[in-house]
């Protein structure tokens, strides 16, 4: 169950970096459709046929509504905006804190959310208890070995990414496991910088920029 509207929750965090540039960003994805639909296919590598789903950062709502998923949690109201005319049921609130019941969900999607939040071992911790025992978590992020991370870390006058903090797989499975989770495995994508053509992801994480981990919650 949701616990609070998209409405009541849309005045409540201020000064989110995203606001300004949510046209922007929205924009990158029609710009840059093979590294988006590259790393659509990672994320659907994983994903369940059924189930009652949420993606927590759900942005402009590009992965939510093309993998079918009608909830999402999104700090920025601007963001949130665009996800809202998508189709998708937006809570304005931090993933640190996430507005649904215990075991609400079947699975949830993150993507390329961890360098941006404020405690990460909250936010899976937070993950773990609205998913229900056995359910999943499918997280996709730019990890920080990979060549466009290392990119991104290189942008320091950036409002966004001056302050990103970027994860190695291990260290995010360690994250995960203290939430949790177990059973991991990874698929990975974006073999180069600016793919000219939709990649099929592989298993693993030794070669491509983007990988998708895919966690079980355990108890």
């Amino acid at each position: 169950m949701v616990l609070n509207s998209f409405t009541s929750k849309m005045n409540t965090i201020e000064n989110n970096p995203f606001d300004p540039i949510a046209q922007e960003y929205d924009q990158w994805f029609d710009e840059n459709k093979n590294t988006f639909y590259s790393e659509l296919e990672a994320i659907k590598y994983f994903l369940p046929t059924q189930g009652k789903g949420v993606e927590i950062g759900v942005g402009t709502g590009r992965f939510a509504s093309e993998l079918g998923i009608e909830q999402g949690v999104e700090p920025s109201a601007s963001m949130a905006m665009f996800a809202k005319q998508r189709g998708i049921e937006v809570i304005i609130s931090k993933a640190e804190k996430l507005p649904y019941e215990n075991e609400s969900f079947d699975f949830a999607i993150m993507v390329a959310v961890d360098p941006f939040v404020e405690d990460i071992e909250k936010v899976y911790s937070e993950i773990s208890r609205i998913l229900k025992t056995g359910g999943r978590l499918i997280a996709g992020s730019l990890h920080k070995d990979g060549d466009v991370a290392r990119k991104y870390m290189g942008m320091t006058d950036s409002e966004v990414y001056k302050s990103a903090n970027f994860h190695t797989v291990a260290e995010t499975i360690q994250q995960l496991t203290l939430a949790g989770f177990s059973d991991f495995k990874t698929c990975q994508t974006l073999f180069s910088i600016c793919p000219t053509e939709v990649e099929t992801p592989e298993s693993g994480h030794d070669k491509g920029s983007f990988v998708a981990i895919v966690a079980i919650k355990t108890n």
